[in-house]
């Protein structure tokens, strides 16, 4: 079973570590969740979008929104004669979405966004980012200002089994 953390130093870890979040934002039509890569950067969930599209429009409306990571850790096993359980870690961000309208400050977190990734590749990115205003005209940010985080944690969990993920081998390869 997974425990609650209070500890949010261990909640920030995964929120930077991890790449993939799924963003639950809601209006009259209901619940709406999009499976997103993000950045975690001084506390703001960041995420690059387009500059239109249905998400913008709910959070031009309903700026409040959920924002959920997850963990892998152990494999699904079916076990109906045992108490249900699956090991997993999660945070969830509970927060306020705004889509970044001014150019010169999306361009600011485009490339911060970019330097973030740039950052986790094993190879090295030319200094010139090739980033500019036309960039920040094509290219949209949403930020989450974070109001309350909850998260979970399965006890005795190996903590780097993220790491190693599922490996093994398919018919595709």
């Amino acid at each position: 079973m997974a425990k609650r953390v209070r500890d949010r130093a261990w909640a920030d870890a995964v929120l930077a570590e991890e790449e993939v979040g799924h963003l639950a934002l809601c209006d009259e039509r209901g619940p709406y969740v999009i499976p997103i890569n993000y950045a975690y950067l001084d506390g703001t969930i960041v995420i690059h979008c387009a500059t239109k599209g249905r998400k913008l429009d709910i959070i031009r409306k309903n700026p409040a929104c959920c924002f959920a990571v997850d963990r892998h850790v152990d494999r699904v096993a079916y076990h109906a004669e045992k108490r249900c359980h699956y090991r997993y870690h999660s945070v969830l961000v509970f927060g306020c979405a705004r889509y970044v309208e001014d150019a010169d400050e999306r361009l600011g977190w485009i490339r911060r966004y970019r330097e973030h990734f740039d950052a986790r590749l094993p190879w090295t990115v030319p200094a010139d980012d090739g980033l500019d205003i036309a960039t920040a005209e094509r290219c949209g940010i949403i930020l989450i200002t974070i109001e309350e985080v909850t998260a979970r944690r399965r006890e005795k969990a190996d903590p780097k089994a993220h790491l190693a993920r599922d490996k093994t081998p398919t018919d595709d390869h």
